[in-house]
């Protein structure tokens, strides 16, 4: 019974992969630091980077004025070797032109949006 679950999820987090809905996939370069930002930072066939694209869609759905960007790492070699990212999944926060958090790996919606508060990115 749990490999029937657990095989049901995979395809369905297959299915739904890297929808990011209305999250602009951006490079390192192009990041507008002087606002609050939230930057995800992932690459092609990363389970955990696929599993949140879904909840960042919602997020962005819901609170269209957020700036959420995604950035694939497999496009932005040089970006991701500048910004010392060597773990997947990332999320970088920015404030004031400066990198105020980064945390390193999956995050769940409500921590997202937890984050997204501490950090003044949240538009609501």
């Amino acid at each position: 019974m749990k490999k029937t679950v657990i095989t049901i999820i995979l395809i369905t987090a297959t299915l739904f992969a890297y929808n990011f809905g209305n999250v602009p996939e951006i490079k390192f370069s192009q990041i507008d630091k002087s606002k609050p930002t939230m930057i995800m930072i992932g690459k092609t066939k990363c389970i955990w980077c696929e599993s949140m694209a879904p909840q960042i869609k919602e997020i962005k759905e819901k609170y269209p004025k957020t700036l959420i960007y995604y950035i694939n790492t497999d496009k932005d070699i040089l970006g991701t070797i500048n910004n010392n990212i060597s773990e997947l999944p990332v999320q970088i926060f920015y404030r004031d032109g400066k990198e105020v958090a980064r945390h390193i790996g999956y995050m769940n919606k409500k921590d997202i949006l937890a984050y997204l508060r501490e950090y003044g990115v949240l538009v609501e």
